[in-house]
């Protein structure tokens, strides 16, 4: 190698060199992030069941709702953990020869755990955290062979039933039941103090209530098992992408038709059950909601992996994909991006303050707003830059080198 070059992972990712559809589901990723995750900012989920009546529009509301859980809830954060993966092997198989690739990665999820934390600060609901964290056990297990992965991945994924199972018969029966008058409810708080405290203008009350649901999101983990699932996740991302899942078989109609399929069969039985993925199972019919839910969210989630390979190959010039591919390119500025607008539209704190006002086609009015802000942004910006702002002081701080970010022309 010449020695006036960096190692592969040390230089920038070339455009020509990106596998353009996975920017393209990156994006989609993100549209299907921002609306499960506008449920938080506006206090949609924090507003009592009556208090959302009174908002007026509560028949069109719910049935939304509904379609929210069935298509979107939990399905786009299992496409954005599969990526994860897939960037892992792709990094993984151009550095197989560099020594200094294990301390250079640990390096990178080092500092994306340091934006989770900042994340955190200002929003609970931060995914950042949780991804350095299942890095770091991913990249200490990335010896297991890539034939393995799937197995490997799938066992992680289905592991916290079995810990259900577990909790059922041991301390569940003596947890307190919940009075489910909101979205979301805590043991300590009610949901009208949340919404007061959200509300409120003063920056110490709002700091301290999202530090409040800070610290209960990560007991949530416990009964939905979401790092188990996470890391499962990246295994199977690694493991579709080593065998051209994404690029080559995610097109053919077998596996459209066979994931759609399954995928909308179990999420259909999973509405009709009634569970919560994120609650203790109480009793049999609780366990088998989780685990026909696990398979329904699962296969749902690669049935649009499918289907959009599939349009993506036959319209390759639909500019919609185009804007996407941008949005993707630069995800992690767009997924904090997510969080900032979202600030400014309902915290008083910061402008408008419409937190806990809106009924949810409201707010979704309000997220189309931000994605078009974000589409609009991110295409102006890769005319100019190679690559993200956050992703280039990400990269920079990575190799403790400034790369160029502003294209020659």
């Amino acid at each position: 190698m010449p020695t006036d070059k960096l190692p592969t992972e040390r230089q920038p990712t070339k455009a020509k060199d990106r596998v353009i559809f996975l920017d393209v589901l990156r994006g989609f990723a993100l549209v299907g992030i921002l609306f499960a995750n506008i449920l938080s900012w506006s206090g949609i989920k924090f507003i009592p069941f009556e208090d959302i009546i009174e908002l007026g529009n509560a028949k069109v509301d719910q049935e939304l709702y509904q379609y929210l859980k069935f298509f979107v809830d939990t399905k786009f954060y299992t496409l954005f953990s599969l990526l994860f993966g897939v960037g892992f092997y792709m990094q993984i198989s151009r550095n197989k020869d560099n020594p200094d690739f294990p301390k250079l990665y640990m390096r990178r999820l080092s500092i994306l755990l340091l934006i989770g934390v900042c994340h955190t600060l200002i929003w609970s609901g931060d995914i950042l955290m949780l991804y350095a964290l299942m890095g770091m056990v991913l990249l200490a297990l990335r010896k297991i062979p890539v034939s393995k992965a799937l197995m490997v991945g799938l066992s992680f994924y289905f592991f916290p039933i079995l810990l259900d199972l577990i909790y059922m018969y041991t301390f569940v029966p003596d947890l307190p039941a919940l009075s489910k008058y909101a979205l979301k409810v805590y043991p300590d708080l009610s949901p009208e103090h949340v919404v007061t405290a959200f509300q409120s203008e003063k920056l110490s009350m709002v700091f301290k209530i999202n530090f409040h649901n800070v610290i209960w999101r990560w007991y949530d983990f416990i009964p939905s098992g979401r790092p188990f699932k996470v890391l499962g996740l990246f295994f199977l991302g690694y493991y579709l992408y080593s065998v051209d899942f994404f690029t080559v078989h995610a097109k053919k109609w077998k596996y459209i038709a066979s994931f759609l399929l399954v995928g909308l069969v179990f999420t259909g039985f999973s509405m009709i059950l009634k569970g919560s993925n994120a609650s203790f199972s109480k009793n049999w019919i609780d366990m088998a909601d989780k685990l026909v839910h696990e398979i329904g969210q699962l296969s749902l989630s690669l049935s649009y992996v499918c289907i959009l390979s599939r349009l993506v190959d036959s319209f390759p010039k639909f500019f919609a994909f185009n804007w996407l591919k941008n949005y993707g390119r630069m995800s992690l500025t767009s997924y904090i991006g997510h969080t900032v607008l979202g600030i400014i539209a309902f915290y008083p704190i910061i402008a408008w303050g419409y937190f806990g006002l809106l009924t949810l086609v409201q707010v979704y009015y309000l997220a189309l707003l931000i994605l078009a802000i974000q589409l609009l942004f991110s295409n102006i910006w890769f005319i100019y830059f190679h690559f993200g702002p956050i992703e280039w002081l990400w990269r920079c701080a990575t190799f403790g080198k400034w790369f160029p970010i502003k294209k020659i022309k």
